[in-house]
């Protein structure tokens, strides 16, 4: 069905050709008319560099189409055929525009969007399609609408990971060898041929834009690359299931969609949470749309790793992501299994070294909404309705399992409530639950709380068998246990829910701190005093914590050595600081206990000996005034000796 192996080498070599030797003249002319990037804070290079230079890969790829499709060869299979070439000249030719007015002068947001979107529906009337959802036809209408979403997002993913040189047409080139891979095994061919014209396009661009570039993609390279993987990447999806249709793409495309997840995720939260953040960021403009310094490249810069180190990290996770996706393709009867080992891998990844703004983002914005003064009423009402909602449908689940649908279901269900929540909630309301302050509650309301929930549970069964007859002994267990399982779980998860967004935010703080290596501390105390100096710097002041990063503890008690306190090792004593600073890079120490003469006077020699700031961190009443009993009167003296004589 391939045919001769020579006319894929000569769509690979046309697009080579032309883009090697077509850049130095874009170049050239970029140049000659100023259309250059300088350096700034989002542009790591250190001097102006020209800009345009996808022109020329717009070129290539377009002759090397032209050369696949117009030679003398036998039809070839694919629906990438002379049809579909006439509809993505025309869409590209659109997006070409924008892509150069926009490297040359500008273009806000919103027109650049509405002009990829054009390009995207010129598209859906060559055929792409999404295909089928679930084993359900889409109508054309709303498969034209998935059509252009998925279109949008692909280009403008390429379009925010192009930050970095050599980075988007390197992950272009590693996702278009996935994609033949992809239609190899699917004996697509005609596929195979148009991508090898784009594969040769990039490689020859990256000849001049590797680091150090001498030329960038600008918009209308990057932005072409994302149309173009993501209109063939479609292609995948005709001939599979929802499964495959969804994973091959998200797949091979796997960095650059990640990243544009992660950007829309961290700015939706910003333009919620609207404040000051840390140097180089944005926090304080907000919008979908507002540039920011917190890609994945970006990020990746911050740690330390060098412009070539990083761009080679991207390319190797995409080459796994790639795998994965050949592998669905090759395993397609296993494809379940790999896609959620896949997915689990990336979500790990992400959640544990590349979502630590992200999650510390939308950690502070819910920690602001539920900070923020509400009405009383609303207060009054919000967790008894909650409350009610969830024991109801607790039993509403238990009858389900337990008895057939009739007429008098709905009935039975609403005539039993009283018996299952009356007394939960005569509890609850004597136990003052609901005049708690939740966010500022303690560990011994939340005992109460379940407590209370547990005794009103016990008083509805007893109720329970008391009223039903003893038939009906099971299903009273079930309901029960359908409660304790269900609505009890949820009544204390919305109260303690303000306690872990806060544990999560000063997490994600110290571990965003760590990434950026900033102050590296060891905490002299593992005492009390050092839970409440962690409380203070992770919940109450975001300035102070941001930048510094918790090694561990030091205590003297040697009972707590190899341990861990607080969410921190303890790694030694008082005679471990000079190892402990020589190994971890320490460069600050704070105390949080209360030392001896000889422990204090031992850390303050170790920190003039290294160098090292030294801060102490102290709690505790401070009196401030001492009251004294007044001065007595001349009448109320007169008085006191009148009673006392009248004593004697």
């Amino acid at each position: 069905m391939f045919g001769s192996f020579n006319k894929y080498v000569a769509v690979f070599l046309t697009g080579f050709v032309v883009v090697y030797f077509l850049t130095p003249i874009v170049r050239a002319l970029a140049r000659r008319y100023g259309v250059v990037d300088l350096p700034n804070a989002r542009r790591p290079h250190k001097q102006p560099t020209a800009r345009g230079g996808g022109l020329a890969i717009v070129i290539g790829v377009h002759v090397a189409c032209l050369v696949a499709m117009c030679f003398p060869w036998p039809d070839v299979a694919g629906n990438l055929s002379v049809h579909w070439w006439r509809h993505f000249v025309a869409a590209s030719l659109v997006l070409l525009v924008v892509g150069v007015i926009d490297d040359v002068r500008g273009m806000r947001p919103i027109i650049k969007l509405a002009g990829q979107a054009c390009a995207a529906l010129l598209m859906t009337y060559s055929g792409t399609q999404f295909g089928d959802f679930f084993g359900l036809h889409m109508p054309i209408w709303l498969d034209h609408i998935v059509v252009v979403l998925w279109l949008l997002a692909v280009i403008n993913a390429f379009n925010l990971i192009d930050g970095l040189d050599g980075l988007a047409s390197g992950l272009a080139c590693i996702s278009a060898v996935g994609l033949c891979g992809v239609f190899i095994l699917g004996r697509m061919p005609g596929n195979v041929m148009v991508l090898m014209g784009l594969i040769g396009a990039c490689l020859a661009f990256l000849r001049y834009n590797l680091h150090p570039a001498s030329i960038f993609l600008g918009d209308t390279g990057s932005m072409f690359l994302g149309f173009m993987l993501g209109v063939i990447s479609l292609d995948t999806c005709t001939k599979n299931t929802f499964l495959l249709s969804l994973a091959i793409p998200m797949l091979v495309l796997g960095v650059p969609i990640y990243d544009t997840m992660l950007a829309i995720w961290r700015r939706s939260v910003r333009s919620l949470w609207v404040s000051e953040g840390p140097e180089g960021s944005n926090h304080g403009k907000s919008g979908i749309m507002q540039p920011d310094l917190d890609h994945l490249h970006h990020r990746l810069l911050k740690s330390g790793l060098s412009t070539r180190r990083v761009a080679m990290v991207l390319c190797v996770g995409n080459i796994a992501l790639v795998v994965f996706g050949l592998m669905v393709t090759m395993f397609e009867s296993h494809a379940a299994g790999i896609f959620l080992i896949a997915f689990l891998a990336g979500a790990y990844v992400l959640l544990r070294h590349l979502a630590i703004i992200e999650l510390r983002d939308t950690g502070n914005a819910l920690m602001r909404g539920l900070r923020r003064p509400t009405p009383i009423t609303f207060k009054a009402l919000a967790y008894p309705a909650w409350d009610m909602a969830w024991m109801s449908l607790a039993v509403l689940v238990a009858k389900f399992l337990t008895e057939t649908y009739t007429s008098d279901f709905w009935y039975d269900w609403f005539v039993s409530l009283p018996i299952w929540l009356t007394p939960t909630f005569a509890l609850l309301a004597a136990s003052r639950t609901y005049i708690t302050i939740w966010s500022r509650a303690r560990l011994r309301d939340v005992l109460i709380l379940f407590l209370t929930l547990v005794l009103g549970l016990m008083l509805s069964l007893g109720l329970a068998l008391l009223i039903y007859p003893d038939n009906q002994y099971q299903k009273i267990l079930l309901v029960a246990l359908s409660i304790f399982a269900i609505g009890q779980p949820a009544i204390l998860a919305l109260r303690v829910f303000y306690r872990v967004v806060e544990e999560l935010v000063g997490w994600s703080r110290f571990g965003d701190s760590a990434k950026m290596g900033r102050r590296r501390i060891l905490v002299y105390g593992a005492g009390s005093r050092c839970w409440l100096w962690l409380r203070y710097l992770s919940f109450a002041n975001a300035e102070i914590s941001t930048g510094r990063s918790i090694v561990g503890l030091v205590d003297d008690d040697s009972t707590l050595h190899g341990r861990w306190v607080y969410g921190y090792p303890v790694l030694g004593g008082r005679g471990d600081f000079a190892a402990l600073i020589a190994r971890h890079g320490i460069n600050a120490i704070v105390v949080t206990a209360d030392l001896t003469p000889e422990s204090s006077a031992a850390v303050r020699q170790t920190c003039l000996e290294h160098g090292l700031e030294l801060s102490e961190w102290t709690s505790g009443e401070q009196i401030i005034i001492i009251g004294r009993a007044p001065a007595a009167s001349p009448d109320a003296k007169e008085s006191k000796a009148v009673a006392e004589g009248s004593l004697k």
